[in-house]
């Protein structure tokens, strides 16, 4: 299960998301909704195009990179088929711009160009790390450029408190990316370009070729077509709420990294009940921690909202109580995705894709004009579901694994707790200093009845200290 590597993982995202969080802050109280929806929109629609820069070559290089362990040999082919890919998708953005973006500035648009090659193009090094179930490098990596970021909206809301200024620290946060990136590729020169390798790369990906760009359409298309029927400001409500809630999915998120090849090296063998017991750990674990983080942000959205982001954002509130909902579902799904992809089942994805894109769009235009950023939000909640159920159901049929063991006894006591304690916070006038305390209350009680009920246990717990290195004996 979770080693060192992941522990790593969970402090360096635990620290990256801290910075992510206070960047997220200070740009919220210094921007404002109207330049934060005004530059997720161009991110978003530069997304759109550059979902079509991966086509799955990413899940290849992981997966041969990981089996051969010769990063060398394919780092260097796949960084030929990526800048390709980049190139492609830069000049098809161009042309996007030349249609839909002349209402910005081609200042601001180029500069959201740059960020998207520069961030991409590091992402293709640092994926290799992943693939060698290296935590230290890319996450170090990814630390410093956020850190960079920070500083840099820092400086630049002295004098600059416009949509140029925010683009400007994302485009520091890129140029870091990249040069520690150079920096750590020199460990795998020289790099070598094989033909072959490019083959196999290609025929691995080619169920993914559909899978991945519909998945960023899906993603970015919302934010999109949120802009054509609402004011900037909605749009950066979402973007802001997506982005607070961002930092959950990147702490979840650090498990699933090595869960993949993991997944990959047990289904080589045929270890079917290996991934069973694997995957029913991961969900275990992962509703242990994160299931009291989800009910203490809840309980105290509002608080929340206005502390990070400002009274601005107290619109944002419904949209962030409906994202932490979303994240949550999100968090349950995840593995079952990932072992499908690890055991060769994803190619029923491409069908699920294809009509989970036409559900968001028709869904998006039903919801969107009147619910505004909830109903984007109710858009990706019900897609979720969908896809989900839907993969559960490929699991089952095609591995014969149990799905969610647990799920029942975990649910249960959480959702219970929350409403009672929803109602004592809706119905009494309360102090800040009180909600907080009834949040520890319910999250208090939720822990001890899953150890009275033997949900988790001292093999657990013992478990979890065994991952702190100074607590091994």
């Amino acid at each position: 299960m979770m080693g060192r590597n992941v522990l790593i993982q969970l402090v360096t995202s635990s620290i990256s998301g801290l910075l992510t969080f206070l960047t997220l802050s200070l740009t919220a109280r210094l921007f404002g909704p109207e330049i934060i929806g005004t530059l997720a929109y161009l991110l978003g629609l530069t997304g759109l195009i550059f979902a079509f820069s991966d086509l799955g070559f990413s899940r290849a290089h992981v997966y041969y990179t990981a089996s051969k362990q010769a990063a060398s040999r394919t780092l260097g082919t796949f960084i030929r088929i990526k800048m390709i890919l980049l190139l492609i998708s830069s000049l098809l953005a161009i042309i996007v711009y030349r249609f839909f973006g002349q209402n910005y500035s081609w200042v601001i648009f180029g500069l959201i160009l740059i960020y998207e090659l520069l961030s991409r193009f590091s992402e293709t090094i640092l994926i290799t790390f992943e693939a060698l179930q290296q935590a230290i490098p890319q996450n170090l990596t990814k630390l410093i450029s956020k850190l960079a970021k920070l500083i840099m909206v820092i400086i630049l809301t002295q004098r600059l408190r416009n949509v140029l200024g925010l683009s400007l620290t994302f485009i520091a946060e890129g140029f870091i990316l990249l040069l520690l990136s150079l920096y750590l590729i020199r460990r795998f020169i020289p790099l070598s370009y094989d033909k072959s390798l490019f083959q196999k790369y290609f025929r691995y990906s080619l169920p993914f070729f559909v899978i991945i760009p519909l998945s960023y359409l899906q993603t970015n298309s919302l934010i999109v077509i949120l802009k054509q029927f609402w004011p900037v400001k909605e749009v950066g409500f979402y973007s802001a709420a997506a982005n607070l809630t961002g930092f959950i999915k990147t702490l979840y998120g650090a498990v699933m990294i090595f869960f993949f090849p993991k997944i990959a090296s047990l289904y080589a063998v045929k270890d079917i009940k290996s991934i069973q017991h694997y995957t029913n750990l991961t969900i275990k674990y992962l509703l242990i921690i994160f299931t009291p983080i989800f009910i203490g942000l809840f309980l105290l959205r509002q608080e929340i909202i206005v502390l990070v982001l400002g009274a601005d954002f107290i619109s944002a509130i419904p949209i962030y109580s409906l994202f932490l909902l979303g994240m949550f579902l999100l968090m349950l799904f995840n593995p079952y995705s990932y072992v499908l992809f690890a055991c060769h089942h994803h190619r029923p994805l491409v069908k699920i894709n294809v009509i989970s894109l036409f559900l968001t769009i028709i869904l998006s235009f039903l919801m969107i004009p009147y619910f505004g950023a909830r109903g984007a939000v109710l858009v990706n909640i019900i897609i979720w579901i969908i896809n989900g159920m839907w993969i559960l159901k490929i699991i089952k049929q095609r591995l014969q694994l149990k799905i969610m063991p647990y799920f029942y006894n975990f649910i249960i006591p959480a959702l219970l707790l929350l409403i009672l304690s929803e109602m004592i916070i809706n119905f009494y006038n309360l102090t800040l200093i009180i909600k907080l305390l009834i949040t520890l209350i319910s999250l208090s009680l939720y822990l001890v009845f899953l150890y009275s009920f033997k949900v988790f246990n001292k093999k657990d717990i013992h478990y979890f200290i065994s991952l702190i290195p100074f607590a091994r004996k």
